[in-house]
């Protein structure tokens, strides 16, 4: 008796917890017998089907089926009895099942046959999939659009894997590039590079996913791709990179931009044209320009010189005839007028000179700095034999350019350094080169100088350094060399510190032939 107890309470226990599984699983549960009454609606299939258990136990499970469905079901339990013949038993499907409400939804089947007291029953597990379809259908959707996207956007689309090579290959590269997608997916994108992105590309992978260094992912840049047909093109890439699982892919978004460096290089020779017309007719201005100057020059010039020559020469006459007369005081007076108009004279032949530099074209040639330096020293001999000055001249220094203008920089160079070294006890001026590229050439003295915090001031016209009444100058010649060397297309600088000297260097063309 107490065996038999013990067992009715396991079967107890045994049949609670089988209900408490059955009213507490999400899946809907469903039993029938064989002429398909509902037997068991387990909570789970009152929510999903909007019934309660009352309402469909003892009626036929076509109620929770649309059509084709329900007019289907009884004949085909008849048959499954009849033949054994199954069609769904044992295996799930997808189906669709009926709400109260007479609302559709898409639910996973599964059917299993069990047997009681001698008679078939079954028992279908539901699962209503509308989320899992909703989720579906836009997945769907959202890979119809990436698909639309990707087969006619006017871009190339480009996926490579980690090995480099090509997984997708778009309508719009097979454009571009002139090859068929079955021609490109499965081999290396090293076919559409030239050289040197040919060789470079595997080893960039291969660096990049050791390294993690980036050149080109994650940014835009301009490269050049090759054709089918051999030949190449310009084009904008811009390269990003995505994971599957472990694996790593690489997306290239490539643009044609031959139509832009057309319109580019279009733009360039037109805008160069512009310029061209522009300097044409600014170069016509300047010139007339120039012309007017020059006219200006001349006239200014003859129109100084006249009243000049007037005054210079009725001051000599006055000293001459009338030096009887002139106490010493009157003949010094006279003397300096003069002297002052020579000055003038000599000022405005200078102020010619300089407007003259550049106005026609140069004309260069081999040069012997040498000789013309040795030249400028004898003139100046000649003029002050009394002064004893050490002159030292390097041996064979050439330079190319043009030599009435070059002759001009020695002169007034060489000039210079003569001029401010008069009070000099022991004058010495060097003239030599330096090792360089261009070659460089100085003069030195060991003269006056001058203090560097003036030396920007040292090549404009009327600049002087020195009174007057030391050491007489215009302050042009500096100036007039300055606008030669740079004809030249060289360079001039001095350096100097007060009562040390000066030295200026410059540069000039090496003659051409000539060795370094």
């Amino acid at each position: 008796m107490g065996t038999k107890q013990t067992t009715l309470q396991e079967l107890a226990q045994a049949e609670e917890r089988m209900r408490s599984v059955v009213n507490h699983v999400v899946d809907g549960i469903i039993s029938i017998d064989g002429r398909g009454i509902i037997t068991m609606f387990n909570p789970a299939a009152e929510r999903i089907f909007g019934y309660a258990a009352s309402e469909v136990i003892g009626e036929n499970v076509r109620v929770l089926m649309p059509e084709p469905y329900r007019g289907e079901h009884d004949a085909y339990i008849d048959n499954y009895l009849r033949t054994g013949e199954a069609k769904i038993i044992g295996v799930g499907r997808e189906v669709v099942g009926l709400r109260k409400d007479g609302t559709y939804f898409p639910m996973e089947l599964a059917i299993s046959e069990f047997h009681l007291e001698g008679r078939v029953h079954f028992t279908g597990i539901v699962r209503d999939i509308t989320e899992r379809k909703h989720a579906e259908e836009a997945l769907r959707q959202a890979e119809e659009q990436m698909r639309a996207v990707f087969e006619n956007v006017i871009d190339g689309i480009i996926t490579i894997d980690g090995r480099g090579e090509v997984i997708a290959f778009n309508p719009a590269a097979e454009r571009l590039f002139g090859y068929d997608r079955a021609e490109v997916v499965g081999r290396n994108i090293r076919m559409l590079m030239p050289e040197p992105y040919r060789s470079e590309h595997d080893g960039y992978l291969a660096n990049y996913e050791r390294t993690g260094i980036a050149k080109v992912i994650g940014q835009g840049r301009e490269v050049t791709g090759l054709r089918k047909d051999g030949s190449t093109f310009p084009m904008d890439v811009a390269v990003s990179e995505f994971h599957i699982g472990t694996r790593r892919f690489y997306t290239g978004i490539v643009r044609d931009v031959t139509e832009r460096h057309l319109r580019e290089q279009r733009q360039l020779v037109r805008l160069n044209r512009q310029l061209e017309h522009r300097v044409a007719e600014r170069t016509r201005e300047l010139e007339a320009a120039v012309r007017e100057l020059e006219a200006f020059s001349y006239s200014v010039s003859h129109d100084l010189r006249t009243p000049l020559r007037g005054i210079a020469g009725f001051s000599r006459l006055l000293l001459e005839s009338e030096a009887e007369r002139l106490s010493a005081t009157g003949r010094q007076y006279l003397d300096r007028v003069v002297q002052g108009t020579i000055r003038m004279g000599r000022l405005i032949d200078e102020l010619l000179n300089l407007s003259r530099i550049g106005r026609r074209p140069l004309q260069p040639e081999p040069l012997d700095l040498s000789a013309l330096a040795h030249a400028a020293v004898a003139a100046l001999r000649e003029a002050e034999p009394e002064r004893q000055v050490e002159v030292v001249i390097e041996p064979g220094m050439v330079a190319e350019g043009d030599p009435e203008l070059v002759r001009v920089v020695l002169d007034n160079l060489i000039g210079n350094a003569w001029k401010f070294t008069r009070q000099t006890p022991q004058a010495r001026i060097v003239v030599g080169s330096e090792p360089a590229q261009p070659p460089t050439f100085y003069v030195r003295d060991n003269g006056a100088g001058f203090d560097m915090a003036y030396a920007d001031k040292l090549f404009g016209a009327f600049q002087r350094l020195h009174s007057d009444r030391a050491f007489e100058g215009s302050g042009i010649g500096l100036a007039t060399v300055r606008r030669i060397i740079a004809l030249h297309g060289g360079e001039i600088r001095g350096e100097g510190a007060v009562g040390r000297g000066a030295v200026f260097r410059f540069t000039l063309p090496r003659p051409r032939g000539h060795d370094a």
